[in-house]
């Protein structure tokens, strides 16, 4: 399979929104939404698999910096392969590829969160490194 991996661009937006929309489910997002924020969010980094020409999968990843910590860390926020190639290496070439990144930048510590149920995504995760932690996430969506 000729897959490679590169950070995306205003270009890959169309893609980026259907792998999304199968990833997130229908969104209140636009391609011009992805565009800007691809050309203009200083604050995330996007890779993405391409295999002929067609983007198949991508990895977001954003790096914290606070004064409560000695060194920055990261979180990746998303990762996804389309199903056709799922199982394919596709997603391990993301993950190593956005860690590669990170040592660049000096980033060592790496977290990331999945569902409690999402056994596969557990093992890829796992199988990369990446331990179980006793953290518990809270969210809060503002009713105004």
């Amino acid at each position: 399979m000729n897959t490679f991996i590169r950070k995306a661009n205003s270009a890959d937006a169309n893609d980026l929104l259907i792998l999304n929309e199968k990833f997130n489910g229908k969104q209140d997002i636009s391609k011009e939404m992805i565009e800007r924020s691809l050309e203009s969010n200083t604050s995330e980094e996007v890779f993405v698999a391409v295999n002929n020409e067609r983007v198949i999968g991508f990895c977001c990843i954003r790096i914290y910096s606070s004064f409560c910590y000695s060194v920055s860390y990261a979180e990746i926020t998303e990762i996804y392969v389309d199903d056709e190639f799922q199982h394919s290496g596709i997603g391990t070439k993301l993950i190593e590829y956005a860690q590669n990144y990170l040592r660049t930048k000096n980033v060592v510590n790496i977290q990331l969160f999945t569902g409690g149920e999402n056994y596969s995504a557990q093992a890829f995760y796992e199988k990369h490194g990446y331990k179980k932690t006793n953290e518990i996430m809270y969210r809060k969506k503002d009713q105004h």
